[in-house]
């Protein structure tokens, strides 16, 4: 007589679909040495394997897993590239393996303060300095910059000159001006620039005000020059006659 065996029916469900990946990002660089993988949870997942190394593709790294992220227990190498995917189980069986994806360890070990985002890359706080030890604004660049062109986003602009109700100072104010103060109205002493520097933006607008206020001036000094002509020309006909 044999012995007896014992098995039990599965639970008529289906295996868990592919997990989708979250966090680090697919090809993001200067990454923690002890990072924090996560993904989205897997309908149906009891629980996650998770597979995590420098080959590819990668080896188990911790199974079981009834969370949807990981943390190596053991910090991994500096400036070194990592593969990883995840896949779901629950009773019925296991997900097809998630895509796989990499990422690269910070070269100096722990955190890089940059973040990469597919192409882009990200500073999220503090300053930034180029030429310096000492940067007071979120870039200085000790020294010339290079480039084929600046775009300056401002939300101020000139156009106020045009209104109506601008006063357009007369030109024997600004004369006044000039010979109390050596510069123009609302533009910054030399004083100013060397303690304090220039705004692009600002200076720009500035000086674009002036443009306009001189436009003004010669559009009025038109119109009296046209009725000077105009009274000229009724002066010598009436002495004609």
């Amino acid at each position: 007589m044999s012995s007896t065996w014992s098995f039990t029916t599965g639970n008529g469900g289906s295996a868990p679909p592919a997990v989708t990946l979250a966090s680090p990002s697919n090809g993001s660089t200067g990454q923690s040495l002890t990072p924090a993988l996560s993904w989205n949870a897997s309908s149906g997942a009891t629980s996650y394997n998770v597979y995590l190394g420098t080959g590819n593709p990668p080896s188990l790294a911790a199974s079981n897993i009834a969370t949807t992220n990981y943390t190596p227990g053991t910090a991994l190498s500096a400036g070194t590239a990592y593969y990883w995917y995840i896949v779901a189980l629950n009773g019925s069986g296991s997900s097809p393996n998630s895509p796989i994806w990499s990422f690269t360890t910070a070269s100096s070990g722990g955190t890089s303060q940059w973040t990469t985002s597919g192409a882009n890359i990200y500073f999220s706080g503090g300053n930034v300095g180029i030429g310096t030890a000492n940067p007071s604004y979120l870039l200085s660049v000790k020294g010339t910059i290079g480039t084929e062109e600046v775009v300056v986003t401002n939300t101020g602009w000139s156009d106020y000159v045009f209104d109506p109700k601008y006063r357009l100072l007369p030109l024997k104010e600004v004369d006044a001006y000039i010979q109390a103060n050596h510069h123009l109205p609302d533009i910054p002493s030399e004083a100013d620039i060397k303690a304090r520097g220039v705004s692009v933006g600002d200076i720009q607008a500035k000086l674009l005000a002036k443009i306009e206020e001189l436009t003004l001036h010669m559009i009025q000094e038109e119109k009296e020059n046209q009725e000077l002509r105009e009274r000229i020309a009724r002066l010598e006909k009436a002495v004609s006659k």
